[in-house]
């Protein structure tokens, strides 16, 4: 009976260290808690802080975005302004050289009522010459120098090809048809002959 009486002892003893080292490893349940309660608390504030942070960069793509959609109708009115301006600078530079060119066409019917004989008439009309040759000038048109220069297609248009002895080969001998310049782009190529 001393021998069943130490082993329940023992047992005892056992189950009581069991117990003892059980509540030192998870420490006491009250502890426990309250380490789960923070650690639910601490993920609810990282989910709150991270709404606000969604709402904060929500409410800045809706600015940027209302950014772009102002800054997007602007440009398509300044585009269309920008149209407009360049329809009507067309259209006013064309009243500018229709007005230039009616003072000749006033100089033509003067010549044309004129009773002078053909040496005034002519002169009349040199005169008109003139006065076109200077509005051209004004509007930056030049005429292509073209006889006796070597034919370049940019600027000549061959309608002729002729043997002529002293002349180099693409040579122009001839003008048909003068051509000019718009400031420096060619708007009507010269009509020649070029010799072979």
């Amino acid at each position: 009976m001393e021998e069943m009486e130490k082993e329940i002892n023992k047992e005892e003893e056992k189950d009581v260290n069991n117990l003892e080292s059980n509540e030192q490893m998870e420490g006491p349940p009250e502890e426990e808690e309250q380490t789960q309660q923070e650690h639910k608390q601490q993920t609810v504030d990282e989910i709150e802080e991270l709404k606000q942070k969604l709402q904060q960069k929500e409410a800045e793509a809706q600015e940027y975005l209302g950014i772009a959609q102002r800054l997007k109708a602007e440009f398509e009115n300044y585009r269309k302004r920008i149209e407009k301006e360049k329809a009507e600078m067309i259209d006013y530079g064309q009243e500018t050289v229709i007005l230039e060119l009616l003072t000749i066409m006033d100089n033509f019917e003067r010549a044309l009522a004129s009773s002078g004989d053909y040496n005034s008439l002519k002169e009349g009309i040199e005169l008109i010459y003139r006065q076109f040759k200077k509005i051209l000038d004004k509007f930056g048109v030049k005429e292509i120098e073209a006889e006796g220069q070597i034919f370049d297609p940019y600027k000549h248009h061959a309608v002729m090809q002729e043997e002529v002895e002293g002349k180099q080969p693409n040579e122009i001998i001839e003008v048909f048809q003068k051509g000019y310049y718009l400031k420096d782009k060619v708007i009507r190529p010269s009509l020649v002959k070029v010799a072979k």
